[in-house]
């Protein structure tokens, strides 16, 4: 009897010790939670994030991803406009913060290169995005806008509306819009440009005489940081900012246009060979898209990984639907021709693209590995 007392006695001080252990053994801490109507999403976080910034709530920087310090930023909010500080953000504490949520983003005219560009161009200039100017709408662009919002007094939705637009001094267009000099797109007054960009430390791409979104790009966050019109367009007063003197080559249908064999005072024959392209390509499109489709062979001729003329980039072995089903021998019809001048003048919808494809009928796995940068009808152009 003694020798089971004796056994139970260990056990028991072995169980109690047991015990105590677990007493000691630290909890994890729980995760930082919330209830973001729409979800804890990039875009919602960091709204309310930039707005508690602004009040004076949070000073760790808006991430978009929720953790303790924005909890704990949310609560202390709450409980200062009397609200139940649960660190929950429902209606009730977004309509106090003035956040307009879910956040997803975005330009109402649309993200066009232009657009976005011109947005992060001010944006930029005023400090509130440290990217680069390159028309492409990412989480940096939209986390610039919410602080900019926010720190307006503005309702935080990430979208840039005309109320934003207004005041940022921006005017964008719901329409496709690529730029350009007024003098003409000539490749001397490109290489002008760029030549003067570069120097100034806006441009970094070559010096190649082909505008496109990069050269676009460049002179919108030029033409913020100087206190312009941002719009793209290398007029007088931008002229005479970079420094240089451009030529008007007797129209803008004069001069070469590219470091290809292309020229606004083509032979007649490719020409017609252009507007034929053009025509058996993109016949029933909007007239913005046949010019994109001869911008696009224009572009192929100045690009070194293309043929360096008209029929040489045509008749390049699958480049063209038109040509492997003989359409390209259709008669074109004045608008062809129309739109052939208006490429050749340095009208480019595309803003340098070197790519077009029908989504609804592309076949080719390849081609969707491309970056879309403007849809017109049904065609995407990419590079």
């Amino acid at each position: 009897m003694t020798r089971i007392r004796r056994k139970n006695s260990v056990a028991a001080a072995l169980i109690a010790v047991f015990a105590a252990v677990l007493c000691f053994v630290p909890l994890a801490a729980p995760a930082a939670y919330a209830d973001i109507v729409g979800g804890n999403s990039y875009g919602s976080v960091a709204a309310v994030q930039a707005r508690l910034t602004t009040l004076g709530y949070y000073k760790s920087g808006v991430d978009g991803v929720w953790g303790n310090g924005t909890l704990s930023a949310v609560k202390r909010f709450q409980s200062d406009n009397g609200l139940k500080a649960d660190g929950i953000v429902g209606s009730g504490t977004a309509s106090r913060l003035k956040v307009k949520l879910p956040v997803t983003g975005g330009i109402t005219y649309g993200k066009t290169d232009a657009n976005v560009a011109a947005v992060q161009a001010r944006l930029k200039t005023y400090g509130y995005y440290t990217g680069g100017v390159d028309g492409m709408w990412g989480r940096g662009t939209l986390r610039a806008v919410l602080k900019f919002q926010s720190d307006k007094g503005m309702t935080v939705d990430g979208v840039v509306g005309s109320g934003t637009a207004s005041k940022l001094g921006v005017t964008l267009s719901s329409g496709s819009r690529s730029g350009g000099i007024s003098k003409g797109k000539t490749a001397a007054n490109i290489r002008a440009v760029q030549k003067a960009l570069k120097s100034a430390g806006y441009y970094t791409g070559s010096v190649d005489g082909v505008w496109g979104r990069r050269t676009l790009c460049a002179v919108m966050s030029f033409q913020s940081d100087c206190g312009l019109t941002v719009d793209g367009v290398v007029g007088p007063s931008t002229e005479k900012k970079l420094g240089i003197t451009l030529t008007s080559g007797g129209g803008s249908n004069s001069g070469s246009i590219g470091s290809g064999n292309v020229s606004g005072n083509i032979s007649e024959s490719d020409r017609n060979l252009l507007a034929r392209c053009v025509y058996a390509e993109s016949r029933g499109e909007p007239y913005s898209g046949q010019v994109a489709v001869a911008a696009v062979v224009l572009n192929r001729v100045r690009s070194s990984k293309f043929p360096n003329t008209i029929y040489g980039v045509i008749y390049q072995k699958n480049a063209f639907t038109a040509v492997n089903d003989g359409q390209i021998n259709l008669t074109p019809n004045q608008t062809a021709y129309n739109a052939v001048a208006d490429a050749l003048g340095g009208w480019d919808p595309t803003g340098g693209c070197l790519y077009y494809y029908n989504p609804a009928t592309a076949t080719s796995s390849w081609i969707w590995s491309l970056t879309v940068h403007i849809k017109i009808g049904k065609h995407n152009f990419a590079l």
